[in-house]
């Protein structure tokens, strides 16, 4: 018989569902173990390892592995995976000391990464115990792209996305932070070995529907109001409010509408 290839996805499919339903694939047997033992710390490395922002997924997730639990099968419920993974990033120790190393002497080569978000700040993970001198540049004040614009503060509280970003600013990173790129000749132009395009594509659905433009004043594209509401631009909303969607999104509308003022708040969505 040959050995188990456990390189191989199909065989983490066959025999750990949920961890093949996770698109980072992480183990999460072994996580779970560790923290049913409590070793938190152990549990939230494993995590950081495979998607590198454990405390915000923990509470941010769309959770695809619980419906492929296989506890599901004989339970009401799967097992709470995601917020096991919060359990983890709550009750940790300090991991400074458990952090890559980088190397104080570089390899030679630079890399410019566009974009402060988690697609930028995973690269530089990745690179930079690699020896690769890494800048990164956005045109908001702080890392964290559509984590820190999109998602509310009260569903991701600040304090988590910052220790989990800055993980990864003290990397030894070079940041050009309240900087927007408008040409990519002008980066190429600083001698730059490659440059990685994180920009993300945070935009929202819109409805071309017959009084759209008419009521154009009262109507807002679900994640770019979110962003315009954490960005300090909108502090009110009109006391009745009716929501478009059903997902995370508008979620988050609905609990920000209430916040700002919504006392009527309704949720439409094709699937009620």
């Amino acid at each position: 018989m040959q050995p188990t290839d456990v390189k191989n996805p199909e065989y983490y499919h066959k025999v750990v569902d949920c961890q093949y339903a996770c698109p980072a694939h992480t183990p999460v047997p072994q996580y779970i173990r560790l923290i049913s033992a409590g070793r938190y710390t152990e549990a939230y490395m494993i995590n950081w390892e495979s998607n590198v922002f454990p405390g915000v997924l923990g509470r941010t997730c769309d959770r695809p592995c619980e419906p492929a639990c296989r506890r599901g099968r004989i339970e009401e419920e799967p097992v709470a995976i995601c917020r096991l993974k919060r359990v983890a990033a709550d009750f940790k120790d300090d991991i400074t000391h458990l952090l890559p190393d980088i190397p104080k002497v570089k390899n030679g080569k630079k890399i410019a990464l566009i974009g402060a978000g988690p697609a930028s700040l995973s690269v530089a993970r990745d690179l930079a115990p690699l020896g690769y001198e890494l800048h990164i540049y956005d045109n908001q004040h702080k890392a964290g792209g559509m984590m820190r614009s999109q998602i509310p503060s009260f569903r991701l509280p600040a304090e988590v996305l910052d220790q989990e970003v800055n993980y990864v600013l003290d990397m030894g990173l070079i940041t050009h932070f309240n900087t927007y790129v408008t040409s990519l000749k002008d980066v190429l132009s600083r001698n730059y070995d490659a440059v990685f395009i994180g920009t993300g594509a945070p935009r929202g659905k819109d409805l071309v529907l017959p009084g759209r433009e008419e009521g154009k004043a009262n109507i807002h594209i679900g994640i770019e109001w979110l962003a315009s509401v954490a960005f300090d631009h909108t502090h009110n909303i009109g006391k009745r409010v009716i929501v478009l969607g059903g997902g995370n999104t508008a979620m988050d509308c609905c609990r920000t509408s209430r916040r700002l003022g919504g006392e009527d708040v309704k949720v439409q969505n094709k699937a009620s």
